[in-house]
Protein backbone atom coordinates (compact mmCIF):
# COMPACT_ATOMS: atom_id res chain seq x y z
CA UNK A 1 0.00 0.00 0.00
CA UNK A 2 2.95 2.37 0.53
CA UNK A 3 3.83 1.91 -3.14
CA UNK A 4 0.22 2.51 -4.18
CA UNK A 5 0.14 5.74 -2.15
CA UNK A 6 3.42 6.79 -3.76
CA UNK A 7 2.00 6.19 -7.25
CA UNK A 8 -1.12 8.22 -6.44
CA UNK A 9 0.84 11.15 -5.02
CA UNK A 10 3.31 11.14 -7.91
CA UNK A 11 0.62 11.07 -10.61
CA UNK A 12 -1.52 13.71 -8.81
CA UNK A 13 1.36 16.04 -8.09
CA UNK A 14 0.51 18.51 -10.86
CA UNK A 15 -3.28 18.52 -10.22
CA UNK A 16 -2.73 18.99 -6.47
CA UNK A 17 -0.31 21.87 -7.05
CA UNK A 18 -2.83 23.43 -9.45
CA UNK A 19 -5.62 23.19 -6.87
CA UNK A 20 -3.46 24.56 -4.08
CA UNK A 21 -2.30 27.53 -6.19
CA UNK A 22 -5.83 28.27 -7.40
CA UNK A 23 -7.27 28.26 -3.89
CA UNK A 24 -4.32 30.19 -2.45
CA UNK A 25 -4.54 32.97 -5.05
CA UNK A 26 -8.33 33.13 -4.64
CA UNK A 27 -8.02 33.46 -0.86
CA UNK A 28 -5.29 36.09 -1.18
CA UNK A 29 -7.50 38.15 -3.49
CA UNK A 30 -10.39 38.15 -1.01
CA UNK A 31 -8.06 39.15 1.82
CA UNK A 32 -6.54 42.03 -0.18
CA UNK A 33 -9.67 43.38 -1.93
CA UNK A 34 -11.50 45.71 0.52
CA UNK A 35 -15.22 45.40 1.18
CA UNK A 36 -17.85 47.67 2.78
CA UNK A 37 -19.97 46.79 5.82
CA UNK A 38 -23.65 47.90 6.19
CA UNK A 39 -22.56 51.11 8.00
CA UNK A 40 -20.34 52.11 5.06
CA UNK A 41 -17.10 51.36 6.84
CA UNK A 42 -14.35 49.47 4.92
CA UNK A 43 -13.42 45.94 6.04
CA UNK A 44 -11.19 43.11 4.91
CA UNK A 45 -11.82 39.35 5.11
CA UNK A 46 -9.70 37.26 7.41
CA UNK A 47 -7.86 34.25 5.95
CA UNK A 48 -10.35 31.92 7.66
CA UNK A 49 -13.33 33.75 6.13
CA UNK A 50 -11.63 33.69 2.74
CA UNK A 51 -10.89 29.93 3.07
CA UNK A 52 -14.47 29.22 4.11
CA UNK A 53 -15.97 31.18 1.21
CA UNK A 54 -13.61 29.79 -1.45
CA UNK A 55 -14.18 26.21 -0.18
CA UNK A 56 -17.93 26.17 -0.77
CA UNK A 57 -17.72 28.41 -3.84
CA UNK A 58 -15.06 26.23 -5.50
CA UNK A 59 -17.10 23.07 -4.88
CA UNK A 60 -20.15 24.68 -6.57
CA UNK A 61 -22.34 24.14 -3.53
CA UNK A 62 -23.82 27.63 -3.79
CA UNK A 63 -23.22 30.55 -1.44
CA UNK A 64 -24.24 33.81 0.12
CA UNK A 65 -21.86 36.74 0.20
CA UNK A 66 -19.80 36.60 3.41
CA UNK A 67 -19.65 38.35 5.86
CA UNK A 68 -21.34 41.31 4.15
CA UNK A 69 -22.69 42.07 0.71
CA UNK A 70 -19.83 42.21 -1.81
CA UNK A 71 -18.63 45.21 -3.69
CA UNK A 72 -18.27 45.24 -7.43
CA UNK A 73 -14.56 44.48 -7.12
CA UNK A 74 -15.21 41.48 -4.89
CA UNK A 75 -17.92 40.18 -7.25
CA UNK A 76 -15.59 40.54 -10.24
CA UNK A 77 -12.91 38.59 -8.33
CA UNK A 78 -15.51 35.97 -7.41
CA UNK A 79 -16.39 35.55 -11.09
CA UNK A 80 -12.74 34.89 -11.95
CA UNK A 81 -12.38 32.43 -9.03
CA UNK A 82 -15.46 30.44 -10.09
CA UNK A 83 -14.01 29.72 -13.55
CA UNK A 84 -10.52 29.10 -12.17
CA UNK A 85 -11.64 26.60 -9.51
CA UNK A 86 -14.01 24.78 -11.89
CA UNK A 87 -11.20 24.35 -14.43
CA UNK A 88 -8.81 23.18 -11.68
CA UNK A 89 -11.33 20.62 -10.40
CA UNK A 90 -12.06 19.29 -13.88
CA UNK A 91 -8.33 18.87 -14.48
CA UNK A 92 -7.85 17.12 -11.11
CA UNK A 93 -10.86 14.79 -11.48
CA UNK A 94 -9.68 13.83 -14.97
CA UNK A 95 -6.26 12.97 -13.55
CA UNK A 96 -7.86 10.80 -10.83
CA UNK A 97 -9.99 8.94 -13.41
CA UNK A 98 -6.89 8.36 -15.56
CA UNK A 99 -5.05 6.83 -12.60
CA UNK A 100 -8.00 4.59 -11.72
CA UNK A 101 -8.06 3.23 -15.27
CA UNK A 102 -4.32 2.71 -15.53
CA UNK A 103 -3.36 -1.02 -15.64
CA UNK A 104 -0.31 -0.54 -13.42
CA UNK A 105 -2.36 1.11 -10.69
CA UNK A 106 -5.10 -1.54 -10.92
CA UNK A 107 -2.46 -4.28 -10.67
CA UNK A 108 -0.97 -2.70 -7.57
CA UNK A 109 -4.38 -2.44 -5.92
CA UNK A 110 -5.11 -6.10 -6.76
CA UNK A 111 -1.71 -7.15 -5.45
CA UNK A 112 -2.22 -5.26 -2.18
CA UNK A 113 -5.64 -6.89 -1.76
CA UNK A 114 -4.14 -10.31 -2.59
CA UNK A 115 -1.36 -9.79 -0.04
CA UNK A 116 -3.88 -8.99 2.69
CA UNK A 117 -6.06 -12.02 1.87
CA UNK A 118 -3.08 -14.38 1.99
CA UNK A 119 -1.79 -12.84 5.22
CA UNK A 120 -5.19 -13.42 6.86
CA UNK A 121 -5.29 -17.14 5.97
CA UNK A 122 -5.13 -19.27 9.10
CA UNK A 123 -5.65 -22.74 7.68
CA UNK A 124 -2.83 -24.69 5.91
CA UNK A 125 -2.57 -23.94 2.18
CA UNK A 126 -0.57 -24.88 -0.92
CA UNK A 127 0.96 -22.21 -3.15
CA UNK A 128 0.18 -23.19 -6.77
CA UNK A 129 2.30 -21.40 -9.39
CA UNK A 130 0.60 -21.79 -12.75
CA UNK A 131 -3.12 -22.31 -13.40
CA UNK A 132 -3.07 -24.20 -16.66
CA UNK A 133 -4.68 -27.60 -17.16
CA UNK A 134 -2.50 -29.21 -14.49
CA UNK A 135 -2.84 -26.37 -11.99
CA UNK A 136 -6.61 -26.17 -12.37
CA UNK A 137 -6.97 -29.94 -11.87
CA UNK A 138 -4.81 -29.83 -8.73
CA UNK A 139 -6.63 -26.83 -7.24
CA UNK A 140 -10.01 -28.44 -7.94
CA UNK A 141 -8.94 -31.69 -6.27
CA UNK A 142 -7.50 -29.84 -3.26
CA UNK A 143 -10.71 -27.84 -2.92
CA UNK A 144 -12.79 -31.00 -3.09
CA UNK A 145 -10.78 -32.32 -0.16
CA UNK A 146 -11.24 -29.10 1.80
CA UNK A 147 -7.63 -27.95 1.38
CA UNK A 148 -6.99 -24.24 0.76
CA UNK A 149 -4.72 -23.11 -2.06
CA UNK A 150 -3.25 -19.83 -3.30
CA UNK A 151 -2.73 -19.32 -7.05
CA UNK A 152 -0.21 -17.18 -8.95
CA UNK A 153 -0.61 -17.16 -12.74
CA UNK A 154 0.95 -14.85 -15.33
CA UNK A 155 -1.94 -14.99 -17.85
CA UNK A 156 -4.99 -12.91 -16.95
CA UNK A 157 -7.29 -15.18 -18.97
CA UNK A 158 -6.50 -18.11 -16.69
CA UNK A 159 -7.11 -15.96 -13.59
CA UNK A 160 -10.51 -15.04 -15.04
CA UNK A 161 -11.20 -18.75 -15.57
CA UNK A 162 -10.36 -19.41 -11.91
CA UNK A 163 -12.82 -16.73 -10.83
CA UNK A 164 -15.54 -18.48 -12.85
CA UNK A 165 -14.71 -22.02 -11.72
CA UNK A 166 -17.29 -23.57 -9.43
CA UNK A 167 -14.98 -24.29 -6.48
CA UNK A 168 -16.24 -24.99 -2.93
CA UNK A 169 -14.55 -21.91 -1.45
CA UNK A 170 -12.75 -18.73 -2.47
CA UNK A 171 -9.20 -19.06 -3.80
CA UNK A 172 -6.84 -16.05 -3.47
CA UNK A 173 -5.27 -15.48 -6.89
CA UNK A 174 -2.88 -13.00 -8.48
CA UNK A 175 -1.89 -12.29 -12.07
CA UNK A 176 1.89 -11.97 -11.80
CA UNK A 177 5.17 -13.69 -12.60
CA UNK A 178 5.73 -16.34 -9.93
CA UNK A 179 9.42 -16.34 -10.77
CA UNK A 180 9.83 -13.00 -8.96
CA UNK A 181 10.83 -13.48 -5.30
CA UNK A 182 8.66 -10.60 -4.04
CA UNK A 183 5.63 -12.20 -5.69
CA UNK A 184 6.37 -15.46 -3.85
CA UNK A 185 6.66 -13.48 -0.61
CA UNK A 186 3.30 -11.81 -1.23
CA UNK A 187 1.82 -15.25 -1.96
CA UNK A 188 2.83 -16.46 1.50
CA UNK A 189 5.77 -18.76 0.78
CA UNK A 190 7.34 -17.78 4.11
CA UNK A 191 4.15 -18.08 6.17
CA UNK A 192 4.15 -20.96 8.69
CA UNK A 193 0.84 -22.32 7.38
CA UNK A 194 2.15 -22.67 3.81
CA UNK A 195 2.40 -26.45 3.40
CA UNK A 196 4.21 -26.53 0.07
CA UNK A 197 4.91 -24.87 -3.28
CA UNK A 198 3.70 -26.50 -6.51
CA UNK A 199 5.61 -25.27 -9.60
CA UNK A 200 3.22 -26.01 -12.49
CA UNK A 201 3.95 -23.40 -15.15
CA UNK A 202 4.53 -24.36 -18.79
CA UNK A 203 8.16 -23.16 -18.72
CA UNK A 204 10.87 -25.38 -17.22
CA UNK A 205 13.15 -22.39 -16.60
CA UNK A 206 10.44 -20.56 -14.65
CA UNK A 207 9.71 -23.69 -12.62
CA UNK A 208 13.44 -23.99 -11.90
CA UNK A 209 13.63 -20.42 -10.63
CA UNK A 210 10.48 -20.79 -8.51
CA UNK A 211 11.89 -23.97 -6.95
CA UNK A 212 15.23 -22.29 -6.28
CA UNK A 213 13.67 -19.14 -4.80
CA UNK A 214 11.28 -21.16 -2.64
CA UNK A 215 14.10 -23.26 -1.19
CA UNK A 216 16.11 -20.12 -0.40
CA UNK A 217 13.19 -18.13 1.07
CA UNK A 218 11.72 -21.06 3.01
CA UNK A 219 14.25 -23.96 3.20
CA UNK A 220 11.90 -26.29 5.08
CA UNK A 221 9.01 -25.79 2.69
CA UNK A 222 8.09 -28.76 0.47
CA UNK A 223 8.65 -27.91 -3.21
CA UNK A 224 7.14 -29.98 -6.00
CA UNK A 225 7.78 -29.17 -9.66
CA UNK A 226 6.82 -30.44 -13.08
CA UNK A 227 9.57 -30.72 -15.66
CA UNK A 228 9.78 -31.68 -19.32
CA UNK A 229 13.50 -32.32 -19.82
CA UNK A 230 15.99 -34.51 -17.99
CA UNK A 231 18.52 -31.65 -17.80
CA UNK A 232 16.18 -29.43 -15.81
CA UNK A 233 15.13 -32.39 -13.67
CA UNK A 234 18.72 -33.00 -12.66
CA UNK A 235 19.24 -29.31 -11.97
CA UNK A 236 16.21 -29.16 -9.67
CA UNK A 237 17.22 -32.25 -7.74
CA UNK A 238 20.72 -30.84 -7.21
CA UNK A 239 19.53 -28.19 -4.75
CA UNK A 240 16.97 -30.26 -2.88
CA UNK A 241 13.65 -29.95 -4.73
CA UNK A 242 11.51 -32.51 -2.89
CA UNK A 243 9.63 -33.95 -5.87
CA UNK A 244 10.33 -33.55 -9.60
CA UNK A 245 7.68 -34.95 -11.93
CA UNK A 246 8.43 -35.72 -15.57
CA UNK A 247 5.16 -36.78 -17.28
CA UNK A 248 6.99 -38.63 -20.05
CA UNK A 249 9.13 -40.70 -17.70
CA UNK A 250 6.08 -41.31 -15.50
CA UNK A 251 3.97 -42.55 -18.40
CA UNK A 252 6.82 -44.71 -19.67
CA UNK A 253 6.86 -46.33 -16.24
CA UNK A 254 3.05 -46.78 -16.38
CA UNK A 255 3.24 -48.42 -19.79
CA UNK A 256 6.10 -50.72 -18.82
CA UNK A 257 4.17 -51.90 -15.76
CA UNK A 258 1.03 -52.36 -17.87
CA UNK A 259 2.97 -54.67 -20.19
CA UNK A 260 4.91 -56.68 -17.61
CA UNK A 261 2.74 -56.33 -14.47
CA UNK A 262 -0.79 -55.36 -15.59
CA UNK A 263 -2.54 -56.10 -12.27
CA UNK A 264 0.04 -54.15 -10.29
CA UNK A 265 -0.40 -51.24 -12.68
CA UNK A 266 -4.18 -51.51 -12.41
CA UNK A 267 -3.97 -51.40 -8.60
CA UNK A 268 -1.78 -48.30 -8.90
CA UNK A 269 -4.28 -46.75 -11.30
CA UNK A 270 -7.21 -47.39 -8.94
CA UNK A 271 -5.42 -45.70 -6.04
CA UNK A 272 -4.20 -42.58 -7.84
CA UNK A 273 -7.03 -41.86 -10.28
CA UNK A 274 -10.69 -41.30 -9.35
CA UNK A 275 -11.59 -42.31 -12.93
CA UNK A 276 -9.83 -45.64 -12.63
CA UNK A 277 -9.78 -48.31 -15.29
CA UNK A 278 -12.09 -51.26 -14.80
CA UNK A 279 -11.03 -54.89 -14.73
CA UNK A 280 -12.79 -55.43 -18.04
CA UNK A 281 -10.70 -52.72 -19.73
CA UNK A 282 -7.39 -54.37 -18.89
CA UNK A 283 -5.43 -55.67 -21.88
CA UNK A 284 -2.49 -58.00 -21.37
CA UNK A 285 -0.37 -57.93 -24.54
CA UNK A 286 1.64 -60.92 -25.67
CA UNK A 287 5.40 -60.74 -25.67
CA UNK A 288 6.64 -59.35 -28.95
CA UNK A 289 7.60 -56.32 -30.98
CA UNK A 290 6.35 -52.77 -30.27
CA UNK A 291 6.14 -49.95 -32.80
CA UNK A 292 6.93 -46.45 -31.45
CA UNK A 293 5.78 -43.56 -33.64
CA UNK A 294 7.65 -40.38 -32.75
CA UNK A 295 11.05 -40.42 -31.08
CA UNK A 296 10.71 -37.30 -28.96
CA UNK A 297 10.81 -37.19 -25.17
CA UNK A 298 8.03 -39.77 -24.80
CA UNK A 299 9.41 -42.13 -27.43
CA UNK A 300 12.92 -42.01 -25.94
CA UNK A 301 11.60 -42.72 -22.42
CA UNK A 302 9.52 -45.70 -23.59
CA UNK A 303 12.30 -47.08 -25.79
CA UNK A 304 14.78 -46.89 -22.90
CA UNK A 305 12.50 -48.80 -20.50
CA UNK A 306 11.49 -51.39 -23.09
CA UNK A 307 15.15 -51.96 -23.89
CA UNK A 308 15.86 -52.62 -20.19
CA UNK A 309 13.12 -55.27 -20.23
CA UNK A 310 14.43 -56.89 -23.41
CA UNK A 311 11.50 -55.88 -25.63
CA UNK A 312 12.08 -55.47 -29.37
CA UNK A 313 11.06 -52.09 -30.77
CA UNK A 314 10.72 -50.43 -34.18
CA UNK A 315 10.86 -46.64 -34.36
CA UNK A 316 8.93 -44.57 -36.90
CA UNK A 317 10.34 -41.04 -37.06
CA UNK A 318 10.20 -38.43 -39.87
CA UNK A 319 13.58 -36.96 -38.88
CA UNK A 320 15.83 -39.70 -37.43
CA UNK A 321 18.98 -37.58 -37.65
CA UNK A 322 17.40 -34.61 -35.87
CA UNK A 323 16.18 -36.81 -33.00
CA UNK A 324 19.58 -38.47 -32.59
CA UNK A 325 18.34 -42.01 -33.21
CA UNK A 326 21.16 -44.49 -32.65
CA UNK A 327 22.43 -46.42 -35.64
CA UNK A 328 21.72 -49.82 -34.10
CA UNK A 329 17.99 -49.01 -33.65
CA UNK A 330 15.56 -50.34 -36.21
CA UNK A 331 14.10 -47.17 -37.77
CA UNK A 332 11.50 -46.48 -40.46
CA UNK A 333 11.40 -42.91 -41.73
CA UNK A 334 7.90 -41.39 -41.82
CA UNK A 335 4.99 -40.27 -39.64
CA UNK A 336 3.21 -43.60 -39.25
CA UNK A 337 -0.12 -42.16 -40.38
CA UNK A 338 0.04 -43.97 -43.69
CA UNK A 339 -0.31 -47.74 -44.16
CA UNK A 340 2.92 -48.30 -46.19
CA UNK A 341 5.06 -46.90 -43.38
CA UNK A 342 3.34 -49.12 -40.80
CA UNK A 343 3.64 -52.16 -43.04
CA UNK A 344 7.35 -51.45 -43.48
CA UNK A 345 7.60 -51.41 -39.66
CA UNK A 346 5.99 -54.92 -39.71
CA UNK A 347 2.88 -53.77 -37.87
CA UNK A 348 1.05 -57.02 -38.65
CA UNK A 349 3.46 -58.98 -36.46
CA UNK A 350 3.63 -56.39 -33.67
CA UNK A 351 1.81 -56.66 -30.33
CA UNK A 352 1.46 -52.95 -29.61
CA UNK A 353 1.90 -49.46 -30.99
CA UNK A 354 2.64 -46.12 -29.32
CA UNK A 355 1.41 -43.00 -31.13
CA UNK A 356 3.62 -40.49 -29.32
CA UNK A 357 3.92 -37.50 -31.63
CA UNK A 358 3.18 -33.90 -30.60
CA UNK A 359 0.15 -33.71 -32.93
CA UNK A 360 -3.18 -35.17 -31.77
CA UNK A 361 -4.57 -35.57 -35.31
CA UNK A 362 -1.51 -37.60 -36.33
CA UNK A 363 -1.76 -39.76 -33.20
CA UNK A 364 -5.41 -40.56 -33.86
CA UNK A 365 -4.66 -41.32 -37.50
CA UNK A 366 -1.80 -43.63 -36.46
CA UNK A 367 -3.89 -45.75 -34.07
CA UNK A 368 -6.87 -45.99 -36.43
CA UNK A 369 -4.69 -47.01 -39.39
CA UNK A 370 -2.77 -49.50 -37.25
CA UNK A 371 -6.00 -51.03 -35.96
CA UNK A 372 -7.17 -51.69 -39.49
CA UNK A 373 -3.90 -53.44 -40.31
CA UNK A 374 -3.76 -55.42 -37.04
CA UNK A 375 -6.99 -55.56 -34.95
CA UNK A 376 -5.19 -57.33 -32.06
CA UNK A 377 -2.76 -54.51 -31.30
CA UNK A 378 -2.56 -52.85 -27.89
CA UNK A 379 -3.11 -49.17 -28.73
CA UNK A 380 -1.31 -46.42 -26.79
CA UNK A 381 -1.66 -42.74 -27.75
CA UNK A 382 -0.42 -39.41 -26.51
CA UNK A 383 -3.09 -36.72 -26.05
CA UNK A 384 -1.57 -33.24 -26.26
CA UNK A 385 -4.70 -31.08 -25.96
CA UNK A 386 -7.10 -31.71 -23.10
CA UNK A 387 -10.01 -30.46 -25.23
CA UNK A 388 -9.55 -33.49 -27.51
CA UNK A 389 -10.44 -35.93 -24.72
CA UNK A 390 -13.90 -36.84 -26.15
CA UNK A 391 -12.34 -37.77 -29.50
CA UNK A 392 -9.65 -39.93 -27.90
CA UNK A 393 -12.22 -41.65 -25.68
CA UNK A 394 -14.39 -42.39 -28.70
CA UNK A 395 -11.42 -44.04 -30.44
CA UNK A 396 -11.39 -46.89 -27.85
CA UNK A 397 -7.67 -46.58 -27.20
CA UNK A 398 -6.33 -48.87 -24.47
CA UNK A 399 -4.02 -46.32 -22.81
CA UNK A 400 -4.13 -42.55 -23.29
CA UNK A 401 -1.23 -40.39 -22.17
CA UNK A 402 -2.46 -36.94 -21.06
CA UNK A 403 0.61 -35.16 -19.58
CA UNK A 404 -1.43 -32.70 -17.54
CA UNK A 405 -3.59 -35.34 -15.90
CA UNK A 406 -0.59 -37.55 -15.19
CA UNK A 407 1.14 -34.71 -13.36
CA UNK A 408 -2.03 -33.79 -11.44
CA UNK A 409 -2.59 -37.39 -10.33
CA UNK A 410 1.03 -37.85 -9.27
CA UNK A 411 0.91 -34.60 -7.28
CA UNK A 412 -2.21 -35.68 -5.42
CA UNK A 413 -0.53 -38.96 -4.53
CA UNK A 414 2.47 -37.09 -3.16
CA UNK A 415 0.53 -34.58 -1.08
CA UNK A 416 -2.48 -36.66 -0.07
CA UNK A 417 -0.72 -38.85 2.48
CA UNK A 418 2.84 -40.21 2.80
CA UNK A 419 1.36 -43.60 3.71
CA UNK A 420 -0.07 -44.00 0.22
CA UNK A 421 3.37 -43.47 -1.30
CA UNK A 422 4.77 -46.10 1.05
CA UNK A 423 1.97 -48.52 0.15
CA UNK A 424 2.62 -48.07 -3.58
CA UNK A 425 6.27 -48.85 -2.93
CA UNK A 426 5.31 -51.97 -0.99
CA UNK A 427 3.15 -53.44 -3.74
CA UNK A 428 6.18 -53.34 -6.03
CA UNK A 429 7.56 -56.21 -3.95
CA UNK A 430 4.50 -58.45 -4.50
CA UNK A 431 3.75 -60.68 -7.45
CA UNK A 432 0.91 -60.44 -9.93
CA UNK A 433 -1.29 -62.97 -8.11
CA UNK A 434 -1.26 -60.83 -4.95
CA UNK A 435 -2.00 -57.67 -6.96
CA UNK A 436 -4.85 -59.40 -8.82
CA UNK A 437 -6.54 -60.34 -5.52
CA UNK A 438 -6.15 -56.76 -4.31
CA UNK A 439 -7.72 -55.30 -7.47
CA UNK A 440 -10.63 -57.73 -7.29
CA UNK A 441 -11.27 -56.62 -3.68
CA UNK A 442 -11.32 -53.02 -4.92
CA UNK A 443 -13.79 -53.97 -7.63
CA UNK A 444 -16.16 -55.71 -5.21
CA UNK A 445 -15.96 -52.81 -2.78
CA UNK A 446 -16.66 -49.81 -5.02
CA UNK A 447 -17.71 -51.15 -8.44
CA UNK A 448 -18.11 -48.09 -10.70
CA UNK A 449 -17.78 -45.53 -7.88
CA UNK A 450 -14.58 -43.51 -7.39
CA UNK A 451 -11.99 -45.08 -5.08
CA UNK A 452 -10.43 -42.70 -2.56
CA UNK A 453 -7.78 -43.14 0.12
CA UNK A 454 -7.15 -41.47 3.47
CA UNK A 455 -5.12 -42.01 6.62
CA UNK A 456 -5.42 -41.68 10.41
CA UNK A 457 -2.90 -41.52 13.20
CA UNK A 458 -3.88 -42.68 16.69
CA UNK A 459 -3.17 -39.54 18.69
CA UNK A 460 -5.04 -37.06 20.85
CA UNK A 461 -5.11 -34.24 18.32
CA UNK A 462 -6.49 -35.84 15.15
CA UNK A 463 -8.35 -38.91 16.49
CA UNK A 464 -9.33 -38.11 20.12
CA UNK A 465 -11.94 -40.86 20.51
CA UNK A 466 -9.62 -43.49 19.04
CA UNK A 467 -6.80 -42.30 21.28
CA UNK A 468 -8.90 -42.53 24.44
CA UNK A 469 -10.26 -45.94 23.49
CA UNK A 470 -6.77 -47.37 22.93
CA UNK A 471 -5.36 -45.63 26.00
CA UNK A 472 -7.97 -47.15 28.35
CA UNK A 473 -7.69 -50.62 26.87
CA UNK A 474 -11.03 -50.85 25.09
CA UNK A 475 -9.58 -53.29 22.56
CA UNK A 476 -10.10 -51.12 19.50
CA UNK A 477 -9.40 -53.05 16.29
CA UNK A 478 -9.13 -52.22 12.61
CA UNK A 479 -12.53 -53.82 12.05
CA UNK A 480 -14.24 -51.42 14.44
CA UNK A 481 -13.31 -48.51 12.19
CA UNK A 482 -15.01 -50.06 9.17
CA UNK A 483 -18.31 -50.57 11.05
CA UNK A 484 -21.09 -48.19 10.13
CA UNK A 485 -21.54 -45.64 12.97
CA UNK A 486 -25.33 -45.89 12.69
CA UNK A 487 -25.56 -49.66 12.40
CA UNK A 488 -22.58 -51.69 13.59
CA UNK A 489 -23.85 -54.80 11.85
CA UNK A 490 -23.13 -53.18 8.50
CA UNK A 491 -19.67 -52.71 7.02
CA UNK A 492 -18.64 -49.52 5.30
CA UNK A 493 -17.42 -49.88 1.69
CA UNK A 494 -13.82 -49.43 2.83
CA UNK A 495 -10.79 -51.52 3.70
CA UNK A 496 -7.51 -51.05 5.57
CA UNK A 497 -4.58 -51.09 3.17
CA UNK A 498 -1.71 -50.69 5.58
CA UNK A 499 -0.81 -50.14 9.23
CA UNK A 500 2.53 -48.64 10.22
CA UNK A 501 3.78 -49.18 13.77
CA UNK A 502 7.21 -48.00 14.91
CA UNK A 503 8.48 -48.11 11.33
CA UNK A 504 7.19 -51.64 10.69
CA UNK A 505 4.67 -52.15 7.89
CA UNK A 506 1.62 -54.42 8.10
CA UNK A 507 -0.07 -54.77 4.71
CA UNK A 508 -3.81 -55.46 4.57
CA UNK A 509 -4.23 -55.90 8.36
CA UNK A 510 -7.01 -58.25 9.44
CA UNK A 511 -10.18 -56.81 11.08
CA UNK A 512 -9.14 -58.20 14.51
CA UNK A 513 -5.76 -56.41 14.42
CA UNK A 514 -5.69 -54.40 17.68
CA UNK A 515 -4.53 -50.79 17.55
CA UNK A 516 -1.95 -48.99 19.68
CA UNK A 517 -1.14 -45.34 20.28
CA UNK A 518 0.79 -43.69 17.40
CA UNK A 519 -0.28 -46.33 14.89
CA UNK A 520 -0.77 -44.95 11.38
CA UNK A 521 -3.52 -46.48 9.24
CA UNK A 522 -4.18 -46.14 5.52
CA UNK A 523 -7.72 -46.84 4.27
CA UNK A 524 -9.36 -46.86 0.89
CA UNK A 525 -13.00 -46.97 -0.12
CA UNK A 526 -15.75 -44.99 -1.72
CA UNK A 527 -15.04 -41.30 -1.78
CA UNK A 528 -17.67 -40.29 0.82
CA UNK A 529 -16.84 -42.99 3.35
CA UNK A 530 -14.10 -40.94 5.01
CA UNK A 531 -16.63 -38.46 6.41
CA UNK A 532 -18.68 -41.30 7.85
CA UNK A 533 -15.66 -43.04 9.34
CA UNK A 534 -14.53 -39.77 10.95
CA UNK A 535 -17.46 -40.02 13.39
CA UNK A 536 -15.93 -43.18 14.83
CA UNK A 537 -12.42 -41.81 15.32
CA UNK A 538 -13.53 -38.44 16.72
CA UNK A 539 -16.70 -39.09 18.75
CA UNK A 540 -16.37 -41.29 21.84
CA UNK A 541 -20.08 -42.21 21.82
CA UNK A 542 -19.85 -43.59 18.29
CA UNK A 543 -16.70 -45.55 19.09
CA UNK A 544 -18.35 -47.04 22.18
CA UNK A 545 -21.34 -48.06 20.07
CA UNK A 546 -19.29 -49.83 17.36
CA UNK A 547 -17.26 -51.63 20.05
CA UNK A 548 -20.02 -52.73 22.45
CA UNK A 549 -23.28 -51.98 20.70
CA UNK A 550 -24.35 -49.78 23.63
CA UNK A 551 -25.38 -46.17 23.15
CA UNK A 552 -24.50 -43.96 26.10
CA UNK A 553 -25.59 -40.68 24.51
CA UNK A 554 -28.78 -39.10 25.85
CA UNK A 555 -28.90 -35.78 23.94
CA UNK A 556 -31.78 -34.96 21.61
CA UNK A 557 -29.50 -34.19 18.64
CA UNK A 558 -27.61 -37.45 19.04
CA UNK A 559 -30.81 -39.49 19.24
CA UNK A 560 -32.18 -37.64 16.22
CA UNK A 561 -29.07 -38.32 14.10
CA UNK A 562 -28.27 -41.87 15.14
CA UNK A 563 -30.91 -43.32 17.43
CA UNK A 564 -33.72 -43.86 14.93
CA UNK A 565 -31.66 -45.98 12.55
CA UNK A 566 -30.15 -48.05 15.34
CA UNK A 567 -33.56 -48.80 16.77
CA UNK A 568 -34.79 -49.76 13.32
CA UNK A 569 -31.80 -52.06 12.98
Amino acid sequence: MNYVAYVILRRLRAPLITLILTYSISMLGYVLIPGVDPSGEPYRMTFFEALYFVSYMGSTIGFGELPHEFTASQRFWTLLCIYATVVAWIYSIGAVITILREPTFILQIQRARFRRRVAHLREPFYLVCGYGLTGSAVVADLSRRGVQSVVVEIQQGRIDALELDNLPFDIPCLCADAGEPDVLQDAGVSQPNCVGVLCLTDDDHVNLYISLASKLLAPKRMVLSRVATREYAGNMKSFGTDHVIDPFETFAEYLTNAVFAPYRQLAYNWLISPKHRSLQSMVVPDAGRWVICGFGRLGKAIRRRFEQQGLETVIIEPDPAGQAVKEDYRVVQGLGTEAPTLIEADIKNAVGIVAGTADDANNLSIVLTARELNPHLMLVARQNQHSNAPVFNAANIHMIMDPNMIIAQRIMVLIKTPLLIRFLEEIETHDEAWCEKLVRRFDLMVRDHPLDSWSYRVNQDSTPALYEGVRYGRGVTVGHLTCHPQDRSQQLPAMALMLQREGKIHLLPEPDFELKIDDQLLFCGRSRVQNTMSWTVINSNVLEYVISGQDEAKGYLWRHLFGSRRSNG
